[in-house]
C-alpha cells in the first residue's frame, strides 16, 4: 500500500503524485516484491532531474521512470496498462462496482 499525503490534493498534483506512485507499484509488481526496473523507453522531462538526482542508484534510475511516466499527457493510461502488464497475471484489473 502507498500512502498519499493530502496537501496533494489541495496542491492540485495528485493526479501526477497517483501516476508516480503506481509506477512503483508495477516496479514492485515485476520484481516480485521488491522494486525493479520496468526498462521503459521514455525520458523525464529536464524539469524533473533535480526530483531524482537526488537519489543513489538504483532508487535514481527508478525514480526516472516514475517521473518519465507521470509527465506523459497519457500517463494515466500508461501506468494503468503498467499494472495490468506486471500485478495482474491475467493481465487485467479487477472491476469494481
Amino acid at each position: 500500500s502507498i500512502w498519499i499525503n493530502p496537501a496533494v490534493f489541495d496542491l492540485g498534483i495528485a493526479r501526477p503524485t497517483l501516476i508516480h506512485e503506481a509506477v512503483h507499484a508495477a516496479q514492485v509488481c515485476a520484481g516480485g516484491g521488491k522494486l525493479r526496473l520496468l526498462g521503459l523507453d521514455i525520458l523525464p522531462p529536464p524539469l524533473a532531474r533535480p526530483y531524482f538526482l537526488q537519489y543513489s542508484s538504483p532508487r535514481r534510475e527508478l525514480e526516472s521512470e516514475a517521473y518519465a511516466i507521470q509527465a506523459q499527457p497519457d500517463g494515466l493510461e500508461r501506468v494503468i496498462s503498467l499494472l495490468q502488464q506486471y500485478c495482474h497475471p491475467t493481465g487485467a484489473l479487477p472491476v469494481r462496482n
